[in-house]
Parts: C-alpha cells; sequence; structure tokens
C-alpha cells in the first residue's frame, strides 16, 4: 500500500536541535572578587534552590579576625547562618581552610564551597567533615557551570555535588532521642509541609520538618518573614496557632509598615493584630486561630487548612507593603 501524502511530508521533515555548549567562566565573570561573589550575594535564591533554604543575604566580606568572608547567608525559615566562599577555579587547600575557618569564627550551622570543579581529596574532605558533624549542622560542595544554547545569553548552572547524609548521621546516632514534644511538631510539620507547597508552590524551599513550634517563610525582603507558629497569646492559657508578617528590625522597619496599615487593613478581611512588642527587637502583624493545642491531632486537618489559607491572605495584603518598605 503506497504511503499517503501527508506520511511522505512527514517523513521529510527534519526536527533541528540546538547544542548546549559550555560558556568559560571567566567569560561571564571576569574577577572572582569584584564579578562572581556579589553575583552569588545577590541571587541567593539560586543557593536555596539547591540546599533546600531559604536564604537571604546577611553580608559581604565581612570580618572574621583578619580575613574577609565571601558571602553570609541567613535561612529565614530556621535563622540559622550559612557561610559561602567561592573560586572559579579548581578547588585549592587555601579556600578549603578559608571554609572552615569563617564556618568556625561566625559559629555557622552550615558551609558551602563553591567552584568551577571538585578535586577528588577535597569532596572527600568536605564528606569526612559531614561525617563527624552534628544534626543541623554541615557543609556542601556546588559545582558551577555556564552553558548557552547559540548565540543566547549565558545560563547558570550549579550542581551539588556534596551534601551532609543526614539519613546515615541520625542511623549512627542511634536516632537521637528528642522530646515527646517536638517529636509531635515534627510531625505536624511533616504533614504541614506538602499541602503547604502545593498550595503556594515555589513560595518556600523549605521541605525539612524541624523539630520546633514556629517556622518562617521568605517576604522578598531581608529582615521581613511570614511565620507560623503554636504560641501562647499575650493573656490567654490556651495554645493558639499563630500566623504573622514578623519584622526583624522592629525599630526601624515596623513604624515604616505600620504607616500603611490603613491601605492593607481595607484590602485584607483578616483580624490583624498590629504588636509592636515593645522592649524586643522585633514586631509583628499577626493572626490567631485561638485554641489550637497542638496535641490535639484530630483538629490538624483543620490547623493546616487555616494555616495555609492566612498565610496566603497575609501575603496577598502585605506582599505591595513589604516591597515598598526602605
Amino acid at each position: 500500500m503506497l504511503p499517503s501524502y501527508f506520511e511522505s511530508e512527514r517523513s521529510n521533515l527534519v526536527v533541528e536541535v540546538a547544542s548546549l555548549e559550555e560558556v568559560p567562566l571567566r567569560e561571564v565573570w571576569r574577577d572572582e572578587a569584584r564579578d562572581f561573589t556579589p553575583w552569588l550575594a545577590t541571587h541567593p535564591g539560586l543557593l536555596g534552590q539547591k540546599l533546600q533554604m531559604d536564604l537571604e543575604l546577611e553580608g559581604t566580606e565581612l570580618p572574621v579576625g583578619p580575613f574577609a568572608v565571601d558571602v553570609v547567608l541567613k535561612d529565614a525559615s530556621t535563622g540559622q547562618l550559612v557561610v559561602v566562599e567561592n573560586l572559579l577555579e579548581t578547588t585549592d587547600h587555601d579556600h578549603l581552610g578559608k571554609l572552615i575557618t569563617y564556618a568556625a569564627g561566625l559559629s555557622a550551622q552550615w558551609a558551602v564551597l563553591v567552584s568551577k570543579e571538585f578535586r577528588p581529596e577535597h569532596r572527600s574532605a568536605l564528606n569526612w567533615l559531614n561525617s563527624i558533624s552534628g544534626e543541623g549542622s554541615g557543609f556542601f560542595g556546588i559545582e558551577v557551570r555556564a552553558v548557552r544554547i547559540g548565540d543566547s545569553p549565558a545560563a547558570v548552572q550549579l550542581d551539588l555535588v556534596v551534601e551532609p547524609d543526614d539519613f546515615s548521621r541520625r542511623a549512627r546516632a542511634g536516632v537521637k532521642t528528642i522530646s515527646e514534644t517536638n517529636a509531635r511538631y515534627v510531625d505536624w510539620w511533616a504533614e504541614f509541609l506538602p499541602a503547604f507547597h502545593e498550595t503556594h508552590p515555589g513560595w518556600s524551599n523549605a521541605h525539612t520538618p524541624p523539630a520546633a513550634n514556629w517556622m518562617n517563610f521568605p517576604s522578598g525582603k531581608s529582615g521581613v518573614r511570614y511565620g507560623l507558629s503554636f504560641a501562647y497569646p499575650t493573656g490567654a492559657s490556651n495554645y493558639s496557632l499563630r500566623a504573622e508578617v514578623y519584622v526583624d528590625d522592629g525599630e526601624a522597619v515596623y513604624p515604616a509598615l505600620e504607616k500603611q496599615r490603613p491601605s492593607v487593613e481595607r484590602i485584607c478581611d483578616l483580624e490583624l493584630q498590629w504588636e509592636s512588642l515593645e522592649n524586643a527587637r522585633a514586631s509583628r502583624v499577626a493572626v490567631y486561630l485561638n485554641p489550637a493545642d497542638p496535641a490535639d491531632r484530630d483538629s490538624w486537618p483543620r490547623y493546616r487548612d487555616w494555616a495555609i489559607k492566612t498565610l496566603g491572605e497575609l501575603r496577598r495584603a502585605f506582599s505591595a507593603s513589604i516591597n515598598s518598605l526602605p
């Protein structure tokens, strides 16, 4: 049977596929200190995606004794410090030693070495450091590449080549014993986070459930975060579930946010509590579900639905005001 006209035409079609070309890193960033380090500092989200953290910039070239660390970041979800040492060449003893020195000097929980390529011995060194580190701390190794298709601008790829092995670490420790209360919080966040990410995709990189009563989520503005916690509100005798806009620098930033209170409350249906928290560094704008006992597991689905909806409403109502803050 002779092929139809359309079948013969289709057989003559040639699909053109472009090639992905490697771009020398020095074509993208000519100088390590003047170009590459500032680029890393202004793109904490790219590192955060690899580390599953919501990273915010704390500073660059911060002093550690007579030295200066390239980049210091903070995980908005946990408040933990992350130090970053970077180079545009293959790893060397000098940068690895600096990374360890900076992490120790700043008491950082996490340390990241970013490099064009990792020597096997340096990869082994980071793996060994992870093997003797405690839970909630460790070392990461990331290889950076630049690629392009045709005449397109260069695109940056970050490849995670070393990471802490929390599973084996817990196994070696015989599964670290935590209190019944903290274990309950781990279970709560383990159920909450998948539903949160499904409803609000891309909002946060956090996937590890903490053994704590609180978590923070990024707002896009350093020092201002959205938060969720089980807490005792002022004057209450029962636990409440609190969703909030948390302002780390209450003395300077909170008054600027409070000036926008009329416009926020016009578009927000929530019963907002503006809490300046006198004699404290931080302030917040909070909404409470009261009572909300974390020990009442049967009520967790209701708590979870309220929390996800309320956090989303806070973000909708406050995002423009937060972005306009100085």
